[in-house]
């Protein structure tokens, strides 16, 4: 059975259509699907489809690179576009969860919208090429997982190419129909409960006719998603594979869909394993026609071989000479508009680094709010969960803005007092607009050591007749809100104490540790030639410090 936490998610259904968590209340989750429904593609798929640097093809560049710089070049050319993330029976527990997180981590970073395609299905592929799955219990949780994974984030989800139009197949059985119809349901359910929108399998154009295809749709749960795929590791024309989906959009109640153009420039090369004579299709890209047509995709992995077929390796392995011939028969399409950044409506940020300082903890990192790229931002920087300062997320940025398409004054850098021993520090950017407050991920441990007062003699003179003036600075780090007693000596002997209590700015530019330290006072001393000491009381387990000793003749 679904798990009641992912199912129950259906009370609150969390649709992120906008870049903002949108709040539905209903004990239904059709009410959820009804608002997936309804969303306009751009706010589904904002700011474009994801690209990963770390894709297949990134990394067969980089592995071919020596070995075989034009199958190198090639899958470096296929790297620079956005290619669907497949979850599969290779990758359960931490290694699913990591995949997610990161690609979910890095599309909010770049302001685009991660799409992920499910193939682990029981019984997968009917025992072809792909042949493997988990069994159905297992298979259920690993759903629950991927959806658990994703609720509150914008992604979309290719659910299981091949589950529903390969059920004509010969090697499929009708206890297998049903258990597929109970799967997908469930599946479909999950995600929209998680607030995801979700596509079944419809094959493509030459697979299964309209009214077979829509059945199969419907048994297997299509009301309850944002609709449904076609073209998936096919090669099919996009417009022969439109009007297909538009007829099947209309026989099951107005399904958006999407078509995989990854293939299809060259259109059909007489088999679906390997074609020879393929070449990229359209290049991916949202679309807004006034159709059901969502999105042109890259979902199977261009280069990635289908089978042990027309020369080619184990399905899923790179097949450099087939990925070459895709490059070099490439139909792109015109260049896709580049959609603007979608920002979630809580601030970004990062606390970079979090080190001992002189007066405290020295932290840096920088904080913007897309509700209001221009502001800067406020920061509260938490030690052991209260906060020690604020900070103004102001600084020059340029790697900032470059990466993130914000202004340049975004960062923040300042010392936050603290006590000895082991400290998690945090930097919560406080939200301006829509949304709430965020804290950076991660936060930091930092091991503050127990230290002497920090601290500098500056001069001694004297003024008038027995008279001595001091001038210097000090602080303890253990405590900088205290101002230290110094203990004035003269040839050995205890002839004053002052207060450090005096204003000096510079030392707080300097150190962070407040405008309050400077030392600036008189004592009494006999005349003569006599060596002035003084000494930093501490105010913690570091001890006193001393600052030094000059030779004054005292009138």
């Amino acid at each position: 059975m679904r798990s009641l936490a992912v199912l129950g998610a259906a009370a609150v259904v969390t649709t992120v259509l906008t870049g903002v968590v949108v709040a539905a209340p209903s004990a239904d989750a059709a009410t959820g699907a009804a608002a997936i429904r309804a969303a306009v593609s751009t706010s589904l798929f904002a700011g474009g489809p994801y690209r990963s640097a770390t894709s297949e093809a990134a990394k067969a560049a980089d592995a071919l690179r020596t070995s075989d710089p034009a199958g190198a070049a090639a899958a470096a050319t296929i790297a620079r576009y956005p290619v669907a993330i497949w979850l599969g029976d290779w990758t359960r527990g931490t290694t699913l969860t990591t995949t997610i997180d990161r690609a979910v981590a890095a599309a909010e970073q770049a302001g685009t919208t991660p799409v992920f395609v499910t193939y682990a299905i029981p019984d997968r592929d009917c025992g072809g090429y792909s042949a493997g799955g988990l069994d159905e219990t297992a298979y259920d949780a690993w759903v629950d997982q991927i959806a658990g994974r994703l609720a509150g984030h914008r992604a979309a989800v290719v659910v299981e190419p091949d589950s529903l139009a390969m059920l004509s197949n010969a090697k499929c059985d009708a206890t297998l129909d049903a258990q597929r119809y109970r799967i997908l349901s469930r599946s479909v359910a999950a995600f929209t409960a998680a607030g995801v929108p979700s596509y079944l399998d419809a094959g493509n154009s030459n697979w299964q006719p309209v009214a077979t295809m829509a059945d199969r749709l419907r048994r297997a749960g299509v009301a309850e998603a944002r609709g449904f795929f076609t073209n998936v590791a096919n090669y099919y024309p996009t417009t022969q594979e439109q009007a297909y989906a538009e007829k099947l959009s209309a026989a099951t109640g107005g399904a958006h869909y999407v078509i995989d153009t990854s293939r299809n420039g060259q259109g059909w090369r007489g088999t679906w394993c390997n074609g020879p004579g393929a070449g990229l299709g359209t290049s991916p890209r949202v679309v807004s026609d006034g159709t059901a047509l969502d999105a042109l995709l890259w979902v199977k992995t261009p280069g990635a071989s289908d089978g042990t077929c027309n020369g080619g390796p184990a399905a899923g392995t790179w097949f450099s000479s087939f990925a070459q011939t895709l490059v070099a028969k490439a139909q792109l399409g015109a260049a896709a508009a580049q959609p603007a950044r979608a920002y979630r409506a809580d601030p970004y940020g990062s606390l970079e680094r979090v080190a001992t300082a002189s007066a405290g903890v020295a932290v840096t990192g920088w904080a913007f709010d897309g509700d209001e790229p221009d502001t800067a931002l406020s920061v509260a920087v938490t030690v052991d969960g209260r906060t020690a300062a604020t900070l103004t997320a102001d600084a020059t940025r340029t790697d900032v803005a470059a990466q993130w398409g914000v202004g340049r004054e975004h960062g923040y850098a300042g010392v936050v007092p603290t006590t000895p021993g082991k400290h998690r520090v945090c930097a919560v950017a406080r939200n301006v607009g829509a949304g709430a407050d965020s804290t950076a991920d991660p936060c930091r441990t930092v091991t503050v050591p127990a230290v002497a007062p920090t601290g500098r003699l500056d001069a001694v003179t004297s003024p008038s007749h027995r008279r001595v003036a001091v001038r210097g600075w000090t602080f303890d780090r253990d405590d900088t809100s205290r101002a230290l007693r110094v203990r004035v000596t003269a040839g050995g002997r205890t002839v004053g104490t002052l207060v450090a209590d005096a204003r000096r700015t510079d030392v707080d530019r300097a150190h962070g540790a407040g405008p309050a330290h400077g030392l600036s006072g008189t004592v009494t001393v006999a005349s003569g030639s006599r060596s002035v000491c003084l000494t930093a009381l501490g105010v913690g387990s570091g001890g006193d410090r001393s600052l030094g000793c000059r030779t004054v003749r005292v009138r």
